[in-house]
């Protein structure tokens, strides 16, 4: 049944940027910022990086390697993440 204490989030990845473009690094690293993110735990492999986050009661993964930038989350998570970040690159004007 839907609402049921226990029940799984639907997940939901998604790209974020090329890992060499350090003006979108730069802008989702203050979205995380923005968001309240704590660092949960690093590690690192030969594919690259992995990191995992909390926003809220919520965790958030982020994986690096030298082509992209993806986030996994609940869907409500990484909806939310990807709308702050849209807003970091939305020219001011």
């Amino acid at each position: 049944m839907e609402g049921e204490i226990g029940e799984e989030a639907e997940i939901m990845r998604a790209d974020i940027c090329d890992s060499s473009d350090e003006a979108a690094v730069a802008r989702f690293r203050e979205t995380l910022k923005r968001l309240g993110a704590s660092l949960l735990k690093k590690d690192w492999s030969v594919y690259g990086d992995h990191y995992q986050f909390v926003i809220g009661d919520e965790s958030l993964s982020i994986f690096s390697d030298e082509w992209s930038t993806d986030i996994e989350g609940s869907d409500s998570l990484v909806r939310h993440v990807l709308s702050e970040y849209q807003k970091q690159n939305t020219p001011k004007g």
